[in-house]
C-alpha cells in the first residue's frame, strides 16, 4: 500500500471529506455491496459531475478510503514519540498513546470492522497497520530476558491489540478512550520496561 499525497484545495479536501464520510455512513447502513455511487452523492448532497472529478468509480473512493484510514492508524501510534528517545513503559499514561483516542474519534469508520458486508480486505487493515508499525519502528527493552522484538512476537501483540480494540467497538464504545488506554499500557508494562521509535 503506497500513500500518496496529492495537492488539493481546501475546497477540494472537504468535498471529497464529505464524499468518504457519506460512503462509510451508508455502509453502516447498507453494507458494502448496496452502495452506489449514486447513494454516495445523494447523501454527501453532490452531483455525479463532482463525484468524478475526483473518483473514477467506488472502487477508487474505496480505496483512497482504506488506505487513508491504513497510513492515518499508523501515524497517530507514534506521532507522540521523539525518534530515538527511549520511553519508559512506567511513566506513561493515558495522554501518552492515541491510537484509542483516534478509533473513538473515528468511530463510524471503524464501526465497518464489525460489519460482514464492509469494505473487503478491511478486516486484516487494523493488525496489520499496528504490526507494521511495531515491526518497522518500535525497538522495546524487555523486563526479562524473552525476545520481544521478533516479528512473531511483534504479529502477536498487534493481533491481540486490534482483538481488544474491535472488542471494545463490538461492545459500544462502553468504556472511555481513556480507560481503553490504561488497560492496553498495563498490557504492555507486563513484559516491557520500555521503548524506542527509530
Amino acid at each position: 500500500m503506497e500513500e500518496r499525497k496529492e495537492n488539493l484545495s481546501p475546497q477540494a479536501e472537504r468535498t471529497k471529506r464529505q464524499f468518504k464520510q457519506a460512503f462509510t455512513e451508508l455502509i453502516n447502513e447498507k453494507g458494502f455491496s448496496h452502495v452506489s455511487v449514486t447513494d454516495i452523492v445523494q447523501r454527501a448532497q453532490y452531483n455525479r459531475a463532482t463525484f468524478y472529478l475526483y473518483y473514477v468509480d467506488k472502487q477508487h473512493i474505496t480505496k483512497e478510503l482504506k488506505t487513508e484510514m491504513f497510513y492515518q492508524t499508523k501515524r497517530t501510534s507514534k506521532e507522540r514519540y521523539a525518534l530515538g528517545k527511549l520511553v519508559a513503559t512506567k511513566s506513561m499514561d493515558a495522554d501518552s498513546f492515541e491510537l484509542v483516542t483516534f478509533i473513538y474519534d473515528n468511530r463510524s469508520f471503524f464501526n465497518l470492522y464489525l460489519k460482514e458486508d464492509t469494505i473487503p480486505g478491511l478486516h486484516q487493515d487494523l493488525p496489520r497497520a499496528i504490526f507494521e508499525l511495531l515491526d518497522e519502528q518500535f525497538t522495546f527493552t524487555p523486563t526479562g530476558d524473552h525476545d520481544i522484538n521478533s516479528s512473531q512476537f511483534k504479529l502477536y501483540m498487534a493481533h491481540g491489540t486490534a482483538g481488544l480494540l474491535l472488542d471494545w467497538a463490538a461492545k459500544g464504545y462502553q468504556k472511555s478512550p481513556r480507560r481503553v488506554t490504561e488497560e492496553l499500557i498495563g498490557i504492555l508494562q507486563a513484559f516491557a520496561d520500555g521503548f524506542q521509535v527509530e
